[in-house]
């Protein structure tokens, strides 16, 4: 009977001891499996987080290319149609020379190019030798004698605002100039003097933009384009730093043309100086 219990409590002993042995490598591995689950679980949100974050980088960078895409179309378009346009005008320039009986410059970009006119030699930018009302053979009203026909004002004055509105500003001075010289009294004159001062403050010159607008009021005193230009010289004082000639000017359009459109601007930007 002895016998029997120590072979029991033997043989259990070995099973408790192989079950000891046996359960080391998986007794570790079952308490080590939460903390690698853990640290699994934080590497995969990582991993979709830097996925999410390089999926809408991707997106982006499709979006600018894709608008990239549309505005070199809608350049290429708009050169391919200025490119007809000056093709266009260079052929009408052409045949108005050859009509007039004046010899065509040579070279593609002849019919671009606008001298500006030298000192009392009345020349005129090449683009606006043409046929028109002041063209005679002779001297037209305002216009000059010589074998090039002068463009009528209204064509000047056309063309000027052309180029300015495709910012040509120093071309449209040119082409204003010319103005000046053969029509020194058309009615337009206020449009063109106008005009020229705005060229000069697209340019940065504003003492000679405040010549051009000081011409309109002189010249022009109940012209439509005195509040315009009553505006502009107090943007340009303002611009070269005389802020008591600036508060001056924008007085006197609030004070003459208070219902107009600029004297609501001017009391707006230059409130500061009104009070």
């Amino acid at each position: 009977m002895r016998t029997k219990e120590l072979y029991r409590l033997g043989l259990s002993a070995a099973l408790l001891s192989a079950l000891v042995l046996d359960s080391g490598c998986w007794g570790r591995k079952f308490f080590r499996a939460p903390g690698e689950t853990i640290e699994t679980s934080t590497k995969v949100d990582s991993l979709l987080k830097e996925n999410m974050v390089l999926q809408r980088r991707v997106y982006n960078l499709e979006k600018m290319l894709s608008s990239q895409q549309d505005y070199d179309r809608s350049v290429n378009a708009q050169t391919r149609l200025d490119l007809e346009e000056l093709k266009d005008r260079l052929n009408a320039l052409s045949q108005m020379l050859e009509e007039s009986g004046a010899k065509p410059a040579a070279g593609p970009a002849a019919g671009r190019s606008r001298a500006l006119p030298s000192a009392g030699a009345g020349a005129l930018p090449d683009t606006l030798a043409g046929s028109g009302p002041a063209g005679a053979a002779g001297a037209g009203p305002g216009g000059r004698t010589g074998s090039v026909p002068v463009p009528s004002a209204e064509e000047i004055h056309r063309q000027t605002y052309l180029d300015f509105s495709r910012m040509e500003y120093q071309i449209a001075l040119d082409e204003s100039q010319a103005f000046l010289e053969n029509y020194p009294d058309h009615p337009l004159g206020q449009e063109v003097r106008f005009v020229r001062g705005e060229c000069y403050m697209e340019l940065g010159k504003h003492f000679d933009a405040l010549k051009e607008f000081s011409a309109v009021l002189q010249d022009y005193p109940r012209g439509k384009k005195v509040p315009p230009s009553l505006l502009r010289m107090a943007v340009c004082y303002d611009a070269i730093g005389d802020r008591g000639l600036s508060a001056g000017v924008v007085r006197r359009l609030v004070r003459e043309y208070p219902a107009s459109e600029e004297a609501a601007v001017a009391k707006e930007r230059f409130a500061d100086l009104l009070e």
